[in-house]
């Protein structure tokens, strides 16, 4: 064996090995590897010395510096450990669990508690997640019900409402006659409750958006009075109105939900009050910028209301007695619905009112200042409109209910519309393919093929064809989705037969 290299050893051990051993010495190999482990000890002393020299390098100033550096971390870290205690501390803790006692330099303890701590918080935040969706798709639930509801309750409602109307337009004895105002007087009741409830679920649900239109404020509360005249006459009941000569003639805002509002209150007075009178004040506060700021009162001389249930009237179902709905009759929505529209107004209801005295209910309102209205000559039109107006209109009438059929096409045929009926969406789709029509009157929920996949495959072969949707479905997602589909207008069941009358004018071009 070849003797050890010794030329890479440390010179102190190289020296002394040239001086003691001998080179036999050097050959033997466990000898060797005795030789260079104390090499590698004589290697790393000079390396640790070398340390050592330069540690003892440093002067006392940097020494100084690395020291409160040292103390700045360290003093950072136990700020930082207490601040930490502390956020954990007001933490909601999960029931069940006992706060700990935390040390500063128990970092693992914090750590592991920290953890727990976010594991419950996903735990908790999931449920969360899944209550929303539960509360989600309770909500869907819900629309879907009032809309098969509506439908269910207005589809056959039409039939009577519209045959009412004609019946009362036909000479009949004198006891047909008051039958017929108390069948017209049920529907109505009838009419007003389901809107109530299905316009109190849309403002829950956040679904009502105000429109920005020009309108007569002045005409749109004589309107009202109009509206109300026949039964508050019955009731031995005076409308008086008193109106402000400095309200603007127009203004901008939405027309029909102000009309809800006041509507609510002035039927609201004539069905508490009796022998009595209702006024109804709008009156100019002031102009700010371009807008008015305008109060409006309902005031009657009826059963009023006691103190302790004035704030009540304005929660849902409730009344301020437990007979009035019986005597009276009503959902104990109108009020709740007044209120929730006036906050979308920025405004809120007043009242005051005395047990058997009357009430007086009023609210402020402020509304952009318009210009006159365009639509005057167009009003003025309609006031001409007669039964000949739309003669020789070719309709198709798509609708699956037979008495509503009936009902519709005396309508139709009394204003010397021609006439074709489709059943369903599909035999629509059929028929017009083969026919050609001015107007089609489209159902929405139909068996075999709805009004909204009709609507579709007829906008495939015509974009221009007029459609409008005559439906028992009320809510504003089937409104929506008419309108996507590429429907024209939409009439609700049971229609108000003057509004189909200018519809199907204003679509057909006869006005």
């Amino acid at each position: 064996m070849s003797a050890i290299d010794t030329t890479k050893f440390h010179r102190l051990l190289k020296k002394q090995i040239n001086k003691f051993l001998t080179e036999d010495c050097l050959k033997h190999e466990h000898f060797g590897h005795f030789i260079k482990a104390v090499n590698d000890s004589y290697l790393n002393f000079d390396r640790d010395k070398e340390l050592l020299e330069h540690s003892a390098q440093l002067n006392d100033k940097e020494y100084a510096e690395i020291n409160n550096k040292l103390k700045e971390e360290i003093s950072q870290r136990k700020i930082s450990v207490e601040k930490l205690i502390e956020a954990i501390h007001s933490l909601e803790i999960q029931e069940g669990i006992q706060p700990r006692a935390f040390d500063s330099n128990n970092l693992l303890g914090l750590v592991d508690f920290l953890q727990v701590q976010i594991e419950n918080r996903k735990l908790i935040e999931a449920e969360l997640r899944q209550a929303k969706e539960a509360a989600e798709s309770a909500t869907d639930a819900k629309s879907e019900f009032l809309s098969m509801m509506s439908h269910e309750i207005r589809t056959p409602l039409n039939s009577i409402v519209g045959l009412t109307y004609l019946m009362q337009q036909e000479d009949v004895s004198p006891v047909m006659a008051e039958n017929l105002k108390i069948l017209q007087f049920s529907t109505d009741n009838l009419y007003v409750l389901i809107n109530d409830i299905l316009d109190f679920s849309k403002i829950e649900a956040g679904k009502v958006e105000l429109e920005k239109v020009p309108f007569d404020i002045k005409q749109l509360i004589s309107n009202i009075k109009k509206a109300n005249q026949v039964k508050a006459e019955e009731k031995g009941n005076k409308i008086k109105l008193m109106i402000d000569d400095d309200v603007p003639d127009v203004v901008i805002g939405d027309s029909l939900r102000l009309g809800q509002i006041i509507s609510n209150l002035v039927s609201n007075a004539v069905k508490f009050t009796a022998n009595g009178s209702i006024t109804v004040e709008l009156s100019f506060v002031k102009k700010v910028g371009n807008k008015a700021v305008m109060d409006i009162s309902v005031i009657d001389t009826g059963i009023g209301i006691a103190e302790n249930k004035q704030a009540s009237i304005f929660e849902k179902f409730t009344q301020a007695n437990s007979e009035t709905t019986r005597q009276f009759g009503g959902t104990g929505l109108g009020l709740v619905i007044t209120k929730k529209l006036l906050y979308l107004h920025n405004s809120d209801i007043q009242i005051e009112s005395q047990l058997g005295k009357g009430s007086k209910f009023f609210f402020t309102i402020e509304l952009e200042i318009g210009t006159a209205l365009k639509n005057k000559v167009l009003e003025a039109n309609n006031e001409l409109l007669n039964e000949s107006t739309l003669k020789g209109v070719k309709i198709l009438l798509v609708e699956d209910y037979p008495m509503n059929v009936k009902v519709a096409t005396k309508f139709l045929e009394r204003w010397q519309i021609v006439l074709d009926v489709a059943e369903n969406g599909q035999i629509a789709v059929d028929k017009y393919a083969a026919g050609k029509y001015d107007v089609i009157l489209m159902d929405i929920q139909m068996p075999q093929m709805d009004g909204y996949t009709a609507t579709q495959k007829i906008r495939e072969m015509d974009m221009n064809i007029p459609i409008i949707a005559l439906t028992a479905s009320a809510t504003l997602s089937n409104q929506d989705r008419a309108f996507l589909v590429g429907m024209n207008d939409y009439v609700t069941k049971p229609f108000n037969p003057k509004e189909l009358f200018q519809k199907i004018a204003k679509y057909s071009s006869r006005i």
